[in-house]
């Protein structure tokens, strides 16, 4: 009697899987399934498709294809969700690095897969290819609904970051903390845009409603005004242009909390070059468990003679916010220290000119690129000597010959007693031929070589090529392309001389 009963259960065992198995795999071909892989025409509706070859985990298949069906719904409702973003606040973004899509990724994300958690999935076996798809839909509307449902929820979700935001400060996490409140105000202000009114509620629900966003930056900005950023070293150290600053910068962010500073922990920094400024430094600073970091400086790469590296503290949307809010601005202008580094510059530099220039072949008298070179050094650090003083001594013969070689030797030999760089060059304007009748061109090109007389090296150059200009003559024509051209060559040897020049 044992044998026949476990027979029997054996028996109803497999009946119930066979049965299981006939419901999973032996069903009709669903409507959106009749054109595979191809997904069904249904405008207005976000649709995401999956697939899994099948194998013997059937749990673990339909995973995989529901997991790339959402996969795919969700990148299209974020960019609708961020399409929407920017349209009810594009405002807030104008004349900021920061995109509205970084700005509020945070709150797109979250609408997002709430969204996609309410979308169910259909799954079809495939039995004769023997994969599994899953397919899932929502109308487009139903997406701008919940956008909306979410934006006149607003407050509630602000009470949960503002009271994470109170816990944090009592636990002396200023950095968790201004990221709550920053997040609140996302909320808040993204839902002011979107209804076209002002939001108020009790934040901690003690008190009458009133206005949310202007009690949100108030805590916020009361945060940031207890940092307190302070040197430990690398400021005021000299230097050089294309190369690393000698030592790195380092600092400390402390909190003032109610029985004294404490160190602010795993706080994430932001690090720039101030402009005119410009170098290379590292993207992801943290502070340490004493609050200190380090800031190795890669190249410096230009700059004034004293210039600024900021050290501020990173809060993702911060500046989008503050460029709507007087107030968060000044605030936010506490939250930074700026070290100082200095760049040696060379100064009472003495340069001589030389530039043959030729219209139709013939030099003339004053070169007006020599004229717009000159203009344009007429600074502290440049004193240009006199053209007399160099007419005599490099004649038009050894310019050309400088430049066709490019071995300026007998050049610098005969200008170092005078001159710490030379600016060699020749300018030339010749006839164009012109498909129109009584209309003359000008065809010119440039070749400028700056160069150290002690070292021989050439230091930088403007070269100009196939330059266009027109005329009642070609004299006209050309004479006209050697005024436009002289005031780029002036333009664009003084900045070669200043990026040469600058240590």
């Amino acid at each position: 009697m044992a044998t026949i009963k476990r027979y029997t259960v054996f028996l109803l065992l497999v009946l119930g899987l066979t049965a299981t198995a006939v419901q999973l795999y032996a069903q009709d071909r669903p409507a959106w399934a009749k054109d595979l892989p191809n997904l069904p025409q249904r405008p207005g509706w976000y649709q995401g498709l999956g697939s899994e070859k099948s194998t013997a985990n059937a749990d673990d298949d339909w995973q995989k294809a529901a997991g790339r069906a959402r996969a795919q719904i969700g990148s299209q409702i974020r960019v609708r969700i961020q399409n929407t973003v920017a349209r009810t606040v594009q405002e807030t973004a104008a004349g900021k690095d920061m995109s509205l899509t970084d700005a509020y990724a945070s709150t797109t994300e979250q609408i997002t897969t709430a969204t996609l958690e309410a979308i169910v999935i259909e799954r079809w076996f495939d039995e004769d290819a023997g994969i599994i798809y899953a397919y899932g839909a929502i109308a487009q509307a139903e997406v701008e609904r919940r956008f909306r449902e979410r934006m006149e929820d607003a407050s509630a979700a602000a009470r949960v970051y503002h009271l994470a935001g109170r816990k944090a400060v009592e636990n002396n996490d200023p950095y968790t903390a201004c990221g709550q409140y920053l997040e609140a105000m996302k909320v808040i202000s993204l839902a002011e845009a979107s209804l076209e009114r002002t939001i108020s509620a009790s934040l901690d629900d003690t008190g009458p409603p009133a206005p949310v966003y202007p009690a949100l930056q108030s805590q916020f900005c009361a945060i940031l005004s207890r940092l307190q950023f302070d040197i430990l070293g690398g400021d005021k150290q000299p230097a050089s242009r294309n190369k690393a600053l000698p030592v790195p910068l380092r600092g400390r962010l402390t909190f003032r909390g109610d029985r004294g500073p404490v160190p602010v922990t795993n706080a994430l920094l932001a690090v720039s070059v101030v402009a005119p400024a410009t170098g290379v430094v590292p993207k992801d600073v943290r502070t340490d468990a004493a609050g200190e970091f380090t800031v190795p400086v890669n190249e410096i790469k230009g700059g004034e003679a004293s210039n600024h590296i900021r050290v501020s503290l990173l809060l993702e949307g911060a500046d989008v916010l503050a460029s709507k809010s007087p107030e968060l601005t000044r605030c936010m202008t506490t939250a930074f220290v700026d070290f100082t580094f200095l760049l040696t510059r060379r100064t009472n530099i003495t340069v001589a000119i030389r530039i043959v220039e030729k219209n139709l072949g013939k030099a003339r008298a004053q070169s007006t690129a020599q004229e717009e070179i000159q203009k344009s050094l007429l600074d502290s650090r440049y004193t240009v000597i006199e053209e007399s003083k160099i007419t005599g001594s490099v004649p038009e013969a050894t310019v050309a010959g400088a430049i066709s070689s490019a071995n300026y030797h007998d050049v610098t030999r005969l200008l170092a007693p005078i001159a710490d760089v030379v600016i060699l060059g020749q300018v030339t304007a010749e006839e164009r031929s012109s498909p129109y009748p009584q209309m003359f061109f000008s065809s010119g090109r440039a070749v400028i070589k700056i160069i150290d007389c002690k070292s021989g090296l050439v230091l930088g150059g403007v070269n100009l090529e196939d330059q266009k200009e027109g005329g009642p003559t070609y004299e006209t024509a050309g004479a006209r392309l050697l005024q436009k051209m002289g005031k780029k060559i002036g333009e664009q040897t003084k900045g070669e001389m200043d990026k040469a020049l600058a240590e």
